[in-house]
């Protein structure tokens, strides 16, 4: 880690151009500035901020694997056999130290030019402009931190290995892994002093109070402080996204629901955050991973999301698949570049959801689960669940919601559930086809493999960086 922090600590770029693969992506930039000689304008700044958004589009980061691995790993999804089986040792929980999913230098990237325009923004005179900027920072920093214990860390037992919160600037600076309790109270640190210090704004691309509220009710969440959860989800004005607009968030043509999100340009930056599900082909679909037959065979016909997230389109030898068409692209387009969602406010029911039915407030969580439900489903009718069937709904509908974005491993860690796959039914979208090989069917809850190894190359730079247990 100390390595990544050095080489990429001092430098920063906004970098327009990106390709799909991870290595090309994080790679050094060639176009630098030395900070001594920058973060004296507003402008300056202003850049700065540009170039800390630029980072979380990072391969290994909300650029392509953030937002597919943490699904490939569970239920929800099913390798083709037509495809090129990348992320094969992912998906059949092969992954070990010395070939890990590597997103520890691109975060600490994000969190080095986040701690440059904090430590620098006493260059700006005070007032609204210098309080964003910090506030951006600020919460920039806690999302890349909160998303690098969410890989590496067993979020749900405080007393276990954290990750590192790097505040300064120090390229010698060798940080010993705190617990998750002491990593998760800094990140709320640095959201509850983003959030006051951010304007009113409502742009989508960048932080906003919503967007600071919204992760702060997620964080609170997996720290499960529900009271918490409860009220940072009361504090955000984004409506859920309408049935009717829906479809279209997936195709860039509405924003509606989306309280942050990480803009391309698709003609110019070309970064195919969906070509981790499938790739185009003048003969059809090139499927990597498909929606599992118990996923796709969940969704009912009066749920809009059956069509909204699922095709089933065929390949070349003209297989029918439960196609992911979440990412699929651009009004018109096949080439999965699309912007990456980070918030929405959907999560931020679930969250609020999910808070009041452990608090007791059942009543309460199924009015907010309903909020969702009749914003999916035509006709709907309330299935007023209570005990353990409204949690079962709930946990449902985040699987569902939420899936391909990114979530679905962090919550059965949470939940304390493990991860089951059909020992009989393949990728086709009928069933048929190659079920999971017998070893990649089952992962219980307590297994080491619920939580990714610390990449090897960063141990063999900090030597004393501790790997995860069983690693």
């Amino acid at each position: 880690m100390k390595k990544s922090i050095y080489l990429f600590g001092i430098l920063f770029s906004i970098v327009f151009s990106f390709t799909s693969c991870e290595d090309e992506l994080d790679q050094l930039p060639n176009n630098a500035f030395a900070p001594e000689s920058f973060y004296k304008t507003s402008q300056d700044f202003e850049f700065a901020t540009r170039a800390l958004y630029s980072g979380l589009f990072s391969g290994s980061y909300y650029g392509g694997s953030f937002l597919s691995r943490p699904d490939i790993v569970t239920d929800n999804v099913i390798v083709a056999q037509e495809g090129r089986k990348s992320n094969l040792s992912f998906y059949e929980w092969r992954y070990k130290a010395n070939s890990a999913w590597n997103m520890m230098g691109s975060a600490y990237v994000v969190i080095n030019r986040a701690n440059q325009i904090i430590d620098k923004a006493g260059n700006l005179p005070d007032g609204d402009a210098k309080n964003n900027f910090l506030g951006e920072a600020h919460a920039v920093r806690a999302l890349a931190h909160f998303d690098l214990l969410r890989v590496y860390s067993r979020v749900s037992d405080g007393a276990s290995l954290g990750m590192p919160y790097v505040t300064v600037l120090d390229p010698t600076y060798e940080a010993p892994r705190p617990t998750v309790a002491e990593t998760l109270s800094s990140i709320i640190s640095d959201l509850n002093d983003a959030e006051p210090l951010i304007g009113s704004g409502d742009t989508k691309s960048r932080f906003t109070k919503d967007g600071v509220n919204a992760l702060l009710s997620r964080v609170h969440l997996y720290n499960k402080d529900y009271a918490a959860a409860i009220a940072a989800a009361n504090k955000v004005t984004t409506e859920i996204a309408a049935r009717a607009t829906f479809p279209q968030v997936w195709t860039d043509s509405s924003a509606d629901g989306v309280i942050l999100k990480l803009d391309q340009n698709a003609s110019i930056d070309d970064i195919g955050v969906g070509i981790e599900w499938s790739q185009s082909s003048s003969s059809g679909i090139i499927p990597e991973y498909v929606w599992s037959y118990e996923f796709a065979s969940s969704l009912s016909a009066s749920d809009i999301r059956l069509t909204a997230y699922n095709d089933n389109i065929p390949d070349a030898k003209g297989n029918l698949y439960n196609a992911i068409i979440k990412m699929y692209g651009e009004a018109g387009q096949q080439n999965g570049s699309v912007d990456a969602k980070v918030l929405r406010a959907a999560e931020v029911a679930l969250n609020k959801a999910e808070a009041m039915y452990f608090t007791g407030d059942e009543a309460g969580a199924l009015a907010e689960l309903d909020k969702l439900r009749v914003k999916r489903y035509d006709p709907f009718t309330s299935g007023g669940e209570t005990g353990q069937a409204l949690l079962e709904a709930i946990q449902y509908e985040r699987r569902v919601e939420l899936a391909a974005e990114g979530h679905r491993l962090f919550d059965l860690r949470r939940w304390g559930l493990g991860v089951s796959r059909s020992a009989t039914e393949g990728e086709f979208f009928d069933g048929t086809g190659t079920p999971a090989i017998q070893t990649a069917r089952s992962l219980s809850a307590g297994d080491y493999r619920m939580v990714f190894p610390i990449p090897q190359s960063e141990i063999n730079i900090y030597t004393s960086f501790q790997q995860n247990p069983d690693y």
